[in-house]
């Protein structure tokens, strides 16, 4: 919630204390790996911090993911970094867009579907990594191209944008 609040507030993100947390968590979830699908937020926790409590959920899955992959300590803090931050563009775009049950209008999908690009470039501009700005430009691309924001297909998806968008899918 810090990560998020703090962006809204300041426009900043504090890489190394991102990943310092990331990294704590992945050896959390190394040691708790049995309870990770447990998780579960309270109906109020969904809707009062959509954004928070959906990336935090998608991290959890994501490095455990990374973990059944065999990935190495480095590499899932970067996956979890992304993960973290995957809708972090979100927070420009008014939250009646991704705070409402009702059917967007398609210009309002339209809107959403930027939030990829304003989150690469918030990444681009702080200085994050090129493979975590990757993973959270491309959480939305499918295997077969119809994703967004660029339609690529599954060969050009970074890894971790792929790990991402099943984390967040489930």
């Amino acid at each position: 919630r810090s990560v998020y609040t703090h962006y809204a507030t300041h426009k900043q993100l504090n890489r190394d204390e991102i990943s310092e947390t990331v990294k704590e968590l992945c050896v959390y979830i190394k040691e708790n790996r049995r309870y990770v699908l447990r998780i579960t937020p309270s109906l109020e926790a969904r809707n009062k911090n959509f954004l928070v409590s959906h990336s935090m959920r998608s991290t959890v899955l994501a490095i455990t993911i990374g973990l059944q992959l065999r990935m190495p300590l480095s590499k899932l803090v970067e996956l979890g970094v992304a993960s973290i931050l995957h809708e972090i563009g979100m927070i420009r775009l008014p939250p009646q867009l991704y705070m409402t049950d009702k059917p967007l209008t398609t210009a309002e999908k339209a809107q959403i579907s930027t939030h990829p690009i304003i989150a690469y470039n918030i990444l681009k501009d702080a200085n994050f990594p090129l493979s975590i700005q990757l993973g959270v430009l491309e959480h939305h691309e499918r295997e077969t191209g119809t994703g967004y924001p660029r339609h690529i297909p599954g060969p050009k998806i970074s890894l971790y944008a792929k790990i991402i968008a099943v984390a967040c899918s489930f």
